[in-house]
């Protein structure tokens, strides 16, 4: 009965919507209640650009650079709420977390997170600061947990949050307690499209002069930093790999990913695009959730030194079970997962796939002359 009530609620407030906005429903369905007003923000904001307003040069140091960012970020009139952690993998969440942060400062929009409940804390954990050293504001306010939330697709309408209470009343009652202008639903659509990914974003103090896609990561150097003992954990994991100094590093994928694509690119695209560039070469790290992968490679290449952090017993990722399994599981994978990603971008060149959120982190870090994706031979 209460699923029915649900369908005829859905049905009237999507007809609605098409009384009062008589445009095609693919428009209806991406654009949320602000979105005007955060037009018009935006437009009277831009009229000087930062660099005028605030003299900004790039930074000398990290430390220099996250103080600079934080004077900026707050001194910004109108706010936003990002909630991090909401249940994707790891750098899907963090890559979403850049993108509004790098959206925001060129917007001139205070950047500020909520993630209390976020998936790569314990329960009842110090939500951001379980890992990472906070680098802006913080809010705790526990309504963001049902009404600051990311809208996936035009199906959202259709689901539970999107019913008034949790799509409407809630979030209305959250921006007037903490004074916030924008939340999630608000801007995610804005950031997630391709018109800002290939827009040329220019923010001195990160050295960002290009396109949003390759220059976002560029944010990593004061938001993503680990604290001391998860810091000493990656060292010690990084030392034991005893790397040579030059190698190449390789994602191959499995796991939830073949649920989402219908070919996953194999290990033998990999191989050739190895040999296609650099037949000579014999270090490779190979960064993958599936131990097969490691064993292969090393019987198709016996000659090659395979260096890895994945372990014997995992046979593929899937992030639904990941969130299910106790903290202590998750924080240690989680912890080696950033070890990985620092090997990658260590690597003299590394060969992705485009089919992962961690992939897209790496092409970003890496550049075009140090990334390839993975070729026949």
């Amino acid at each position: 009965m209460k699923t029915i009530l649900i369908h005829i609620q859905n049905f009237f407030l999507t007809l609605g919507r098409l009384i009062r906005h008589p445009v095609d429903t693919a428009d209806i369905v991406m654009r949320y209640r602000n979105s005007e007003d955060l037009k018009r923000d935006i437009d009277a904001i831009n009229k000087e650009r930062i660099e005028s307003l605030y003299q900004i040069k790039e930074a000398p140091d990290t430390e220099s650079k996250k103080k600079e960012y934080q004077r900026i970020n707050e001194s910004f009139p109108k706010r936003m709420i990002f909630h991090v952690g909401f249940g994707a993998g790891l750098f899907s969440e963090l890559d979403s977390l850049m993108e509004h942060m790098l959206f925001c400062f060129i917007n001139h929009i205070r950047f500020e997170i909520y993630a209390d409940d976020a998936n790569f804390s314990k329960p009842g954990g110090k939500g951001w600061e379980e890992l990472f050293e906070p680098f802006c504001p913080i809010n705790h306010d526990k309504l963001n947990h049902v009404a600051n939330y990311r809208p996936t697709d035009y199906q959202s309408y259709m689901r539970k949050h999107r019913l008034w209470i949790k799509g409407e009343l809630l979030p209305r009652i959250l921006k007037r307690r903490t004074g916030a202008d924008y939340l999630t639903q608000d801007i995610w659509c804005m950031c997630i499209n391709k018109e800002f990914k290939n827009a040329h974003l220019n923010a001195p103090l990160f050295g960002i002069d290009g396109p949003g896609a390759l220059e976002f990561t560029k944010l990593s150097e004061i938001a993503l930093c680990p604290k001391p003992d998860v810091r000493a954990e990656m060292d010690a994991l990084i030392a034991g790999l005893k790397l040579p100094e030059h190698y190449i590093s390789m994602q191959v994928r499995g796991g939830d990913k073949l649920l989402e694509y219908d070919e996953l690119i194999g290990l033998d695209r990999f191989i050739s695009c190895v040999e296609h560039m650099d037949p000579d070469h014999r270090n490779i790290f190979l960064f993958t959730d599936d131990y097969t992968n490691v064993e292969q490679l090393r019987e198709k290449r016996p000659d090659w030194n395979v260096y890895t952090l994945t372990r014997k017993e995992e046979r593929g990722y899937y992030n639904s079970e990941f969130n299910k399994a106790d903290w202590e599981y998750r924080r240690s994978n989680i912890v080696k997962l950033l070890a990985i990603m620092e090997v990658c971008v260590g690597s003299d060149l590394h060969i992705g796939s485009k089919q992962s959120c961690v992939d897209s982190y790496l092409r970003s870090k890496k550049g075009d002359t140090r990334y390839r994706k993975a070729i026949e031979g």
